[in-house]
């Protein structure tokens, strides 16, 4: 049974009455189960005769095969799928291969549309899949995954209880935000002591809006603290007087529940408070006015350290005028060291527990893992941030950080002509986050804008998916190489497809119509003109 859409039309100067017949799709009975089942489309195109004199056919497998062959210069291919020209079973039985090449996706913008549950995830990691077997040998492809659903790192039924993490543990490096580690993985975390010089620029990214706006706060992100590493390389009295402000920036994380690691323990322990101004007058005033006994011995350990720096910093501030706080005429707290003991001491009801909003970024343990993923990507390895179950505002922050890290070393291979073939291929999801469509044109210097205009010139390719091409930069869409649509139900959304790639005008009412899983519409860069396919299903025993 066929289903059919007449409509009629009347011409305005005769009484001739036109009638328009489309084919919207047909439905069969399956004689073994006797279930009814509805398709759009047709079973097959050489079943509808167009008329008497004229009839659509499906072409030979022979020619298929040498329409959809790649060039000899198109580099190692990876198959996609199978040609399909409808949602009818029956299609089933002409399964012509589509194969793509490699070349046609490194260094390339690929863009990944449709509703959800559609496939798009199966797509791309079949993309990952082909680039990481294509480059066993060469490595000369590193690739970096933003998974905001944790599709990529983690194993799933789906997938034969596999993932791209488990099927290449040697390959992939995972980075987990908020769930365990697993295999090889690691937590995405900073130590905030060990990086002072930073962190305040860190947690005014990672705080919420509502935090931010407490003026207390503002005050204490403005502070700028040196680095460890230019302690040893500046004047006595000045390597004091720093270090006396990281020792107040220190206990302020220990007051809010930051574990110390290691190194700065050392640093501690190595040091002491001896140097730093604390004269015993000071200290004898102070420990007597606040704790009302003698100083112990001036500390040599980090918790005997921040045990001081609390005492020193209540004296200070409940006894501004003491003698005792000032080397000479100068004050021994400036402004930025009072407003430090402000927070520690909670004299404005405002204490160091703020911060505990970033306790989650942070561990003892941290490595520098900015610089570890570059080395990782350099090396021709996968890099796959698991951002799952986090909120937009911290997808936004580590994607800007990574992505902008990566784009500035391969900027800088560009520029010392060190570049040697090497690519990097970036992989978003939710891509409206990322490249929203009202940003388009404000902000030409945004490293999303720069990927979309100069990535290609400096080896980066980007494949990015969400459901639909409307709520992306229309400028990104320009410059998209590769396309993957998947079920669009709007007509904006296919007509704004249309207006960037032509192709896509004569098969807006399939892209509506169709809806199973996993049928696309494909336009790649070596093609001119647009495939219909069924994308295989992500098989992770196909690793080579």
């Amino acid at each position: 049974m066929r289903f059919l859409q007449v409509t009629a039309r009347r011409d305005s100067h005769t009484t001739t009455c036109k009638l328009h017949c489309r084919v919207m799709g047909n439905c069969s009975i399956n004689q073994r189960t006797g279930k009814l089942s509805y398709y759009a489309g047709l079973p097959a195109y050489g079943a509808l005769t167009l008329s008497p004199s004229c009839s659509c056919y499906v072409l030979p497998e022979p020619i298929m095969h040498a329409l959809l062959a790649l060039s000899g210069e198109a580099g190692e291919a990876f198959e996609l799928g199978h040609v399909r020209w409808s949602e009818h079973i029956d299609q089933h039985a002409h399964t012509v291969p589509v194969a793509m090449s490699v070349n046609e996706v490194v260094g390339k913008r690929t863009a990944m549309f449709g509703k959800t549950r559609l496939g798009k995830s199966n797509v791309v990691k079949l993309l990952m899949q082909g680039v990481l077997n294509a480059t066993r040998q060469s490595a000369h492809v590193g690739q970096l995954v933003f998974d905001v659903n944790g599709e990529y790192a983690n194993d799933n039924p789906q997938d034969g209880n596999f993932s791209i993490a488990s099927a290449y543990p040697e390959r992939v490096q995972v980075y987990y935000l908020s769930t365990q580690p697993r295999g090889n993985g690691e937590f995405l975390r900073y130590n905030f002591y060990d990086i002072p010089e930073c962190a305040l620029t860190i947690f005014s990214e990672l705080l919420t809006p509502s935090v931010l706006e407490i003026p207390e706060v503002r005050n204490f992100l403005m502070i700028r603290f040196p680095a460890l590493s230019a302690l040893k390389s500046v004047r006595a009295n000045d390597s004091a007087v720093a270090f006396r402000k990281l020792c107040l920036f220190w206990t302020l994380l220990q007051d809010a529940g930051f574990e110390p690691g290691e190194t700065v323990c050392t640093e501690v322990a190595s040091r002491g408070l001896i140097n730093v101004g604390f004269t015993q007058a000071l200290r004898m005033a102070a420990w007597q006015a606040i704790k009302s006994k003698v100083p112990p011995p001036m500390p040599t350990s980090f918790i005997e350290m921040t045990e001081e720096v609390r005492v020193l910093s209540a004296f200070a501030l409940k006894y501004e005028n003491d003698p005792n706080l000032r080397v000479g005429r100068t004050e021994l707290f400036d402004e930025e060291d009072r407003v430090i003991q402000e927070l520690l001491c909670q004299t404005n009801g405002v204490g160091s527990y703020f911060l505990r909003e970033c306790l989650q970024f942070h561990s003892a343990h941290a490595s520098d893992f900015l610089h570890d993923t570059l080395r990782a990507i350099d090396t021709g390895k996968t890099v796959i941030i698991d951002l799952g179950a986090a909120n937009e505002r911290i997808v936004r922050y580590f994607s800007r950080i990574i992505s902008t890290a990566v784009f500035q070393q391969q900027e800088q291979k560009f520029i010392t002509n060190t570049l040697a073939g090497r690519f990097v291929q970036i992989y978003f999801e939710e891509a409206h986050m990322i490249f929203p469509v009202e940003a388009a044109g404000k902000n030409t210097t945004d490293i999303y804008a720069r990927f979309a205009k100069e990535g290609a010139k400096f080896g980066i390719g980007i494949v990015y998916s969400t459901q639909s091409p409307t709520s992306v930069s229309y400028s990104l869409l320009t410059q998209t190489e590769n396309f993957f649509i998947g079920h669009l139900s709007s007509d904006i959304d296919v007509d704004a497809l249309a207006s960037v790639q032509s192709l896509f005008a004569a098969v807006k009412d399939d892209i509506q119509q169709f809806r199973l899983p996993g049928f696309m519409r494909v336009l790649s860069y070596s093609r001119r003109f647009v495939l219909p396919i069924q994308a295989k299903r992500f098989d992770p025993r196909e690793r080579r």
